[in-house]
């Protein structure tokens, strides 16, 4: 379990970061477009970084203390499943998604597999 939530930490940090720091060449990459207004950006490194820096942070606080492993698989069940559904969503109103889209989507569901395995896991202990 510590090994799981502590590498969603470093992805939900590495991303952050780069949406804090870079958030030009992040969004060509994943969405194929830019923000084109310095709100659009702001909002960028708000959401897409600061959002993603805070939880690594709070994953990687629940990640030292044994008592709180199942707490930080349940918000990691909850993020990144709120995000494989809303991309879901996404895919099915606004159609035409780029590849990127289709492996996020498929690590979204795998990490949730990952995820309720080791919760029923830790329930039956």
């Amino acid at each position: 379990m510590k090994v799981f939530i502590l590498i969603n930490s470093i992805v939900f940090l590495l991303y952050g970061l780069g949406f804090m720091f870079f958030p030009e060449p992040f969004s060509l990459f994943v969405t194929d477009t830019i923000p084109m207004t310095e709100s659009g950006l702001i909002d960028m490194r708000a959401t897409y970084g600061g959002m993603s820096i805070g939880f690594a942070i709070f994953l990687d606080f629940v990640r030292r203390d044994t008592n709180m492993f199942s707490i930080g698989i349940r918000a990691i069940l909850l993020i990144i499943g709120g995000m494989a559904l809303g991309r879901s969503v996404g895919m099915i109103l606004d159609g035409s998604p780029n590849r990127l889209m289709y492996i996020y989507l498929l690590l979204e569901i795998i990490v949730v597999i990952i995820g309720l395995r080791l919760l029923s896991k830790s329930t039956k202990n």
